[in-house]
């Protein structure tokens, strides 16, 4: 059994009309417990969810705990119970493939006891960064419907709070990566992630850059958190201090890549 959290904050109708009728297409080959984690400021949403989805357990965090932070209470209440094998990060912006959850657990099947993370693949358009076709190794794994196995949640942990959001899925990759668990791309697990209608502004730029120059400054690249600090403040972010960390292990600093840019992979195209 799979425990699937959904992160909420102001969704739209028609986005969680989407999300739950790819979910009830997935329940014909994936058995799943989905709840749904509101961060909104007030529990309005409940309504629509439980109309959407009968039954829904649907918590209300009651603040904006961010992407990793709310996750991370999902993943916490699921391995204290012994029935899932594994947590699915699942966006409320995506639209699922009526296989894709059972996908996830075929990759993790062909991985076997070392899987530690794996996505789905973008759908029409997939994402740049590479894998390896015949593996599926990837550098990195997405947040957009990402399984968390139960054995690297027990050698790891859950994502880093220090990110409020954007750059956690790529730190929790690289951790582990460093710590020997895989990696992965599941192709056959399908996902749109529809985010036609969302505007690029400047706080979400800033936030990128906010997370990413700690993404830096936890791996030990000084010269990338300066730059990626540089153009957040060039955005009109306020000052921050970035939070103390350990000196990042030789493998830590091995799984890292900051020589393409906020990619953090070399692009196939």
């Amino acid at each position: 059994m799979l425990w699937v959290g959904v992160v909420l904050y102001e969704n739209a109708p028609r986005e969680l009309e989407r999300l739950c009728a790819s979910f009830a297409l997935n329940r014909e080959t994936a058995d799943f417990h989905v709840v749904w984690r509101d961060n909104s400021p007030t529990d309005a949403l409940r309504t629509e969810v439980e109309r959407l989805w009968p039954g829904a357990d649907y918590r209300f965090s009651g603040a904006n705990l961010g992407f990793g932070a709310a996750h991370n209470r999902g993943m916490a209440e699921a391995f204290a119970a012994p029935a899932p094998c594994a947590y699915v990060c699942v966006n409320p912006d995506g639209v699922l493939h009526p296989r894709c959850l059972t996908e996830l657990l075929a990759q993790v099947a062909a991985v076997g006891a070392r899987a530690g993370l794996v996505e789905a693949r973008l759908f029409p358009d997939e994402h740049p960064k590479p894998y390896a076709p015949r593996t599926h190794e990837t550098p990195w794994c997405s947040g957009c419907v990402l399984l968390v196995t139960r054995g690297l949640y027990a050698a790891v942990g859950g994502f880093d709070e220090n990110f409020f959001m954007y750059c956690e899925d790529v730190d929790l990759s690289w951790r582990a990566r460093a710590a020997g668990f895989g990696v992965h791309v599941a192709p056959r697990a399908l996902v749109h992630h529809y985010t036609v209608d969302r505007a690029i502004t400047p706080r979400r730029e800033r936030m990128v850059r906010r997370s990413a120059a700690y993404l830096g400054h936890k791996y030990g690249n000084a010269a990338f958190a300066r730059e990626r600090l540089r153009e957040y403040h060039a955005l009109g972010g306020e000052p921050f201090e970035l939070p103390q960390v350990q000196r990042p292990s030789s493998a830590l600093r091995d799984a890292s890549d900051f020589e393409h840019l906020l990619q953090f992979a070399e692009p196939r195209w």
